[in-house]
């Protein structure tokens, strides 16, 4: 009697990973990192460690043996990441939050590989994790990055499913794969339609800010002079505004404490400009992740459609947030807004109290001119005669900051200044208001463009003339006039230049470096224009060109033949590209024997791969007589070549690759001689 076997049922959790998964978590792993690398700035640093910890668990158990958590265990695994996850993020649910989550998943996901689904999961997840890294970042590097991690990526799915494959073939064929792929990529790109607006509805970036609050107080504006971050980026669309005409506005300051100026009240909707000259037209590429309003050209005329103008001429920004997109603008850099509006009587409001010596100073002045402009001028000269310095290094203000500033300590930046001078104007029962923003930029000569950074931020003053509207009136040129024709760190003393700042003394290879940071922000610029900046309104206007109109079904049919035409094309001439390759890959000699054969073959005679040329010239004598001459002499000079003294006789092969061609089997009678008889 046969003994019956006893089977011992294996525990939930304690699977063991099948033959086929054996050996391969290293290379899973490598997939992983390459997905993980891109959204390293973003994440919070326990992921990376987290990730990296259990995927270094998971290599080790298999080589160590050391067994993987039970389904409990991971479980538990699974609500602490989510947990964890929740707490970093602060429980907004965004791009972070989802990138962070998926990141979180896939280190866990390697401690329970255990059948090949398991692998290819695991894999689809590092596809994943590297496409995902477009919702915080479609720079020309990134996107370059994405490509060669998709390769990468896709290369280990080649020798988790044929593990005989080297390594070096596996790259290879990937990207053949990915080469073959791009030519439908860029037809899809062009003519696929557009759809404007933000995928699922998901904010880009919760931590984008234009370094300007609704505040602004002394160091508010000197803050930023120290980031070298751009900001956006303007293309113009004629000769580009002399420095002192580049001032961009972004946000109106109305009310004031006594310390901070705030912009509190909000102004109705709709400007209006009596009268303008001299218009500008642009477009400003905004770098999403720096800025959160936009910043036209002072004074906006025209703006994006999904914008709107406020009365104080500042813009609101469109529902779904900026875009990296190039918005068009035109601005008028001479400009009369007419009379006082009602709403305006805020521009004109002081604290009760303080600053005793500045209203004294400010009602003299009143007294002695016969107009407004006069005050004006008289506040310059003050400011400009008085031994003024611009420092990003001021003292600290006392009690009363603007008396402390214009009789005591003398030294600020722009905010100083142009708080002080606001001040004076209303305390002279002059409409004034801080305007902040940003001024000058730097022009790149390998794009003609013009860069705003972070340190290029400023505030000026705005004062109401009658008769002549709202005008600009910045201080700071008083005091520091290099600062608006040249730039922020011209302004400033030596010892406080930023280290990023190349002045005129700066070294020939600090001056060399800064010439290939603007090659390469040339660069990525018309990436961004060109691609990312490829919008509905851009494919329009391609699709219009091509006479295409995709408001009736003739146009549709258009489309449609042009993307087949296309398509078409393209794998036409790459078919052809591969052919051509292939043959020059092919040595001379061994491509004409090739075709020599060929052509033997479709009149039926066939050689075996074991049949030698002069064996095969046999077996043509017996069977095909009629085309013996021909194939003798071609048979002797391909004998000769291969096997003789003549290997490397350029003249003999051509010779041989023009017999060749001109044997055609077919044309060749029993009764007719060979066309290569006499050769």
């Amino acid at each position: 009697m046969q003994e019956k076997t006893k089977y011992k049922p294996v525990k939930k959790g304690r699977h063991p990973r099948e033959e086929a998964v054996k050996g391969t978590l290293a290379s899973l792993v490598a997939a992983l990192v390459a997905g993980l690398l891109p959204h390293m700035l973003h994440l919070s640093p326990w992921i990376p460690i987290w990730c990296f910890g259990f995927w270094g668990y998971a290599v080790l158990s298999e080589s160590k043996g050391w067994p993987l958590p039970r389904t409990i265990p991971r479980m538990c695994l699974t609500f602490l990441g989510l947990a964890g996850v929740f707490v970093s993020t602060g429980g907004i649910i965004d791009n972070t939050f989802g990138a962070s989550l998926l990141c979180v998943m896939a280190g866990l996901k390697t401690l329970e590989v255990r059948r090949e689904r398991d692998l290819f999961i695991s894999i689809f997840i590092a596809y994943f994790m590297v496409v995902s890294s477009l919702f915080f970042s479609a720079s020309l590097l990134m996107t370059l990055y994405m490509v060669m991690a998709m390769i990468h990526i896709s290369a280990i799915l080649l020798r988790l499913n044929a593990p005989g494959v080297p390594l070096k073939e596996a790259f290879k064929v990937s990207g053949a794969i990915t080469a073959k792929a791009i030519p439908l990529t860029l037809v899809l790109f062009f003519f696929f339609p557009r759809i404007d607006g933000n995928l699922f509805g998901i904010t880009s970036s919760r931590t984008a800010t234009s370094g300007f609050s609704n505040t602004l107080s002394p160091g508010s504006v000197s803050t930023l002079t120290r980031s070298n971050d751009p900001v956006f980026r303007v293309t113009f669309n004629g000769p580009t505004p002399a420095p002192d005409l580049r001032y961009f506005r972004g946000i109106v300051f109305q009310e004031f404490d006594g310390r901070t100026w705030r912009a509190q009240t909000i102004p109705p909707t709709g400007a209006y400009i009596e009268s303008s000259a001299g218009p500008v037209s642009y477009e400003i590429m905004f770098e999403t992740k720096n800025v959160d309003r936009f910043f036209p050209l002072d004074l906006p005329l025209k703006i994006p459609r999904d914008a709107g103008i406020r009365a104080d001429y500042t813009l609101k920004t469109p529902r779904g947030g900026i875009k990296e997109a190039p918005y068009t603008f035109q601005s008028a850099t001479t400009y009369n807004t007419g009379a006082l509006n009602q709403w305006e009587s805020v521009f004109s409001r002081l604290p009760s109290g303080g600053n005793p010596k500045s209203r004294s100073l400010a009602r003299q002045w009143r007294e002695e001119s016969q107009g407004a402009e006069q005050v004006v001028e008289k506040a310059l000269s003050y400011l400009g005669a008085n031994g003024f310095l611009y420092t990003l290094q001021p003292p600290a203000l006392g009690e009363d900051p603007v008396d402390s500033f214009l009789f005591d300590s003398r030294r600020g930046f722009c905010e100083h200044y142009a708080s002080a001078f606001t001040y004076l104007m209303r305390a002279a029962g002059i409409p004034a208001r801080i305007v902040g923003g940003y001024l000058g930029g730097t022009v790149n000569p390998f794009g003609g463009y013009l860069i705003v950074r972070q340190s290029d931020a400023h505030a000026w003053t705005e004062v109401w003339i009658r008769g002549k509207g709202w005008l600009r009136v910045d201080p700071t040129s008083v005091v520091a006039p290099e600062r608006v024709v040249r730039g922020a760190g011209f302004g400033l003393p030596e010892f406080e230049r930023p280290s990023f700042f190349i002045g005129d003394g700066a070294s020939f290879l600090a001056r060399g470096v800064n010439r290939l940071r603007l090659g390469w922000d040339s660069i990525n610029y018309q990436w961004d224009q060109q691609v990312i900046g490829y919008s509905f309104t851009l494919q329009s206007t391609l699709l219009k060109k091509l006479g295409i109109s995709s408001r009736n079904w003739k146009g549709w049919f258009k489309a449609t033949a042009w993307v087949v035409a296309l398509c078409g094309t393209t794998f036409a001439m790459a078919w052809l590209i591969l052919e051509l390759r292939g043959r020059r890959k092919t040595p001379r000699v061994k491509a004409s024997w090739n075709l020599y054969q060929q052509k033997l073959e479709k009149q039926g005679v066939h050689c075996h791969a074991s049949t030698g040329p002069v064996d095969f010239l046999d077996v043509i004598k017996k069977s095909h007589p009629h085309l013996y001459p021909d194939a003798r002499a071609i048979t002797h000079l391909y004998v000769e070549i291969t096997y003789g003294r003549e290997t490397g006789n350029k003249e003999k092969q051509r010779k041989l690759q023009r017999l060749v061609n001109r044997f055609d089997p077919g044309k060749v009678s029993p009764r007719t001689p060979g066309l290569n008889a006499g050769v």
